[in-house]
């Protein structure tokens, strides 16, 4: 008897990890697995990936998404470029075709979770819906009449190099204040080590003791307790994700925005901010239906649910 096959895996690949999960028809997780991200060949990288593949896929996976750090070529499903690997311009959709098995749909992975809070999450209903993560950089996603924007090449939304704080730090493209340079998950902790470094006796500092892994999660911690510091941060970057998300919604009009990443977990300590300037920054406010700035539902597996929700709507 045959089985019908109504799942699929989806397959995050990060800078340091690559998270895997199988979902079902409705979005449920029924298996995860995890492994370190290879990041010196895309051989090593299309072996883990289906090595995951391998672990969760079960009997009824019709198809496999993967979600991709980078520009990822919307034709040929290529990476052309990744930051936080050590090659670019390789074919990855057909070799990991050929290792698993299964159809297999590649993507950016902003896009995948994008299309996880369009599909099931708080963009959930409306058609046209933006999505920015604030994590290690920035990720866009824009859901546009129900279709991902990909832009003549597949690199459409890299929102992280819009400018929202001319003369702002130094970003790694060379330009400053770009919006991922200044408002991500890791300008948090960036912020953080400054503050900590011009007043070392502060309570900040001695929350963060100078150490660069976990600053961010130290300064949300210490503006929870009310440090006056760690609130001026909060504030400083959530007011400049305000500032991109307005430029977002002056430019593709969604029926609403929303904001995933690890700092959402701080709540109205960086969305009160940031809505508050997205609404002064927004074109004709009061001409125009209200569009919501939302936190989104999926937290560390928006990628990899977006992914496989991806290759199960395209196997269908």
């Amino acid at each position: 008897m045959t089985v019908p096959r109504a799942e699929a895996v989806g397959i995050d690949v990060g800078a340091t990890k690559i998270a895997a999960v199988r979902i079902t028809a409705d979005g449920t997780v029924a298996a995860r697995a995890r492994c370190a991200t290879p990041r010196r060949t895309a051989q090593e990288l299309v072996a883990a990936v289906a090595a995951l593949v391998a672990r969760v896929r079960g009997e009824r996976a019709a198809a496999v998404g993967v979600g991709l750090p980078g520009m990822v070529d919307a034709r040929t499903g290529a990476l052309a470029f990744a930051p936080g690997l050590h090659f670019a311009r390789a074919p990855l959709r057909e070799p990991i075709a050929d290792a698993v098995g299964l159809p297999v749909v590649t993507d950016n992975d902003a896009n995948a979770a994008a299309w996880a809070e369009y599909r099931l999450g708080a963009g959930r209903g409306h058609e046209d819906v933006v999505l920015v993560t604030l994590g290690t950089g920035l990720g866009c996603g824009v859901i546009v009449g129900g279709r991902l924007l990909h832009g003549a090449h597949g690199f459409a939304a890299e929102a992280s190099h819009l400018i929202v704080e001319p003369g702002g730090p130094l970003c790694e493209c060379g330009n400053r204040g770009c919006w991922g340079e200044a408002a991500s998950g890791a300008a948090i902790g960036r912020r953080g080590l400054r503050e900590a470094a011009a007043r070392p006796a502060s309570p900040l500092a001695r929350l963060i003791g100078g150490e660069r892994a976990g600053a961010g999660e130290a300064v949300t911690a210490a503006a929870r307790g009310g440090d006056g510091q760690a609130l001026e941060i909060m504030d400083r970057v959530g007011t400049l994700t305000g500032v991109g998300l307005a430029a977002l919604a002056n430019v593709f009009d969604p029926a609403v925005v929303v904001v995933g990443g690890g700092p959402v977990a701080a709540g109205d300590l960086l969305l009160a901010p940031a809505r508050a300037e997205f609404a002064r920054r927004l074109y004709a406010p009061g001409d125009r239906p209200p569009v919501p700035v939302l936190a989104a539902r999926f937290a560390a597996d928006a990628g990899a649910v977006g992914a496989a929700l991806l290759a199960l709507d395209r196997a269908r």
